[in-house]
């Protein structure tokens, strides 16, 4: 416990490597911890360290919603428990009641919720306050100073969505409140939507424009219609799901977990499955998730490349290339997107540390192109790659 809670003071000071530094100490004296730590914390303090000049800071925010989350210690405040405990209770009703919760105990059961549970995150972050209590006394006035607006995320509103079109960098929704259209960046957000289906979640502004601040919960259109013309009864209108909030018809639109990236862990690796010649498991782990996440690329944006460099405009690379892609997609049914998956898979910590080995000279004109294309922030990653491997060679 006492490096636990030393390892969430050097997260509150903004220090990730301080973090990372703790939880390999005590894995070096008790081997068995390293299963204790959240595989999804150790990867957000990996990217936060190995890619910190790249990142904007809206994932110093998000980094942010993530600490205010995992300060729930029983040994807390009177206030902080009540929060978690009125959260849970709230999120299990809409799930369908204890009864219909997975897990071998009722610590695994309420652990789960805590951990992967869409109405819970919302409930104890903004409804019930845990945003707020979390910059007013855990976070450091530097770590909230390096962050993207975060006060006004704090107090942003629940609305409800219609996906229009999803390109290289960016999604396009519908406000169905307003009717105005929203773009967001296309970092796996709308992962498991396709367009025409409908979110709820929660609009936020960036020094870039505006974004999810977590991946949002696909819904029924009724219910997004419902939370749109209501944003602050956004719970009572999930009551109308028949089937509860972990089904098929109302379920995460993304990774909730996700810092860089909201592309799902499962859809990362059934992408990988299709590129990496050799499992990785056979091989060097690094290297392989690089070079697969290069040559995805590859294959998707050779076909254009004549046509790239024959481009005039910005606008007609863009349109060459969607233009493909969308070609590409409706011949092989595919409805998960390969832009965000790509972003997702250049981002991960593994592909970061095997980017040396895995570069080759030919791929720095692909590298220039994803620079163009992509989401932040890896569309800045591949210009930096791009910049690095001639100087490397």
């Amino acid at each position: 416990m006492a490096a636990v809670v030393a390892a969430d003071e050097a997260e509150a000071r903004g220090d990730a490597l301080g973090a990372l530094r703790i939880i390999d100490e005590l894995a070096r004296q008790l081997p068995a911890s390293a299963a204790f730590w959240r595989p999804w914390r150790v990867r957000r303090l990996l990217q936060l360290t190995t890619l910190g000049p790249v990142l904007p800071r809206w994932v110093t925010s998000r980094w942010i919603l993530a600490q205010a989350l995992q300060h729930l210690s029983p040994t807390g405040s009177a206030a902080a428990r009540s929060r978690h405990r009125r959260a849970l209770d709230l999120a299990i009703a809409l799930r369908g009641g204890p009864g219909t919760l997975p897990g071998v105990d009722e610590a695994d059961r309420m652990a789960r919720v805590m951990d992967h549970d869409w109405v819970y995150r919302q409930l104890f972050l903004y409804e019930l306050g845990g945003l707020a209590a979390f910059l007013r006394s855990g976070a450091s006035a530097d770590l909230v100073a390096g962050a993207d607006q975060i006060q006004a995320w704090a107090a942003a509103p629940m609305g409800g969505y219609r996906l229009l079109e999803t390109s290289t960098f960016g999604d396009l929704w519908i406000d169905l409140g307003d009717r105005e259209v929203r773009v967001t960046p296309n970092i796996g957000s709308s992962s498991l939507v396709v367009p025409g289906e409908c979110v709820v979640g929660r609009l936020v502004p960036t020094y870039g424009g505006t974004m999810f601040e977590a991946a949002p919960l696909f819904v029924p259109d009724d219910v997004a219609r419902a939370v749109a013309a209501d944003p602050a009864g956004w719970y009572d209108a999930l009551r109308a799901v028949p089937d509860g909030t972990d089904s098929p018809t109302c379920r995460p639109a993304g990774d909730l977990q996700g810092l860089v990236s909201d592309v799902p862990s499962a859809v990362l690796g059934a992408w990988l499955a299709d590129v990496a010649e050799v499992p990785a498991r056979e091989r060097d782990v690094p290297h392989v998730l690089a070079r697969g996440a290069l040559d995805l690329a590859h294959q998707l944006l050779d076909p254009v490349a004549e046509l790239w460099d024959d481009a005039s405009t910005e606008g007609e690379r863009q349109e060459a290339v969607d233009d493909l892609m969308r070609r590409a997609r409706e011949a092989e049914g595919d409805l998960i997107d390969p832009w965000s998956v790509i972003g997702a898979l250049l981002l991960s910590p593994d592909a970061v540390r095997g980017m040396a080995t895995a570069m080759l000279p030919s791929d720095v004109p692909l590298l220039e192109r994803l620079g163009e294309l992509l989401a932040e922030p890896a569309a800045e990653w591949c210009r930096v790659l791009a910049e690095e491997l001639p100087e490397a060679a």
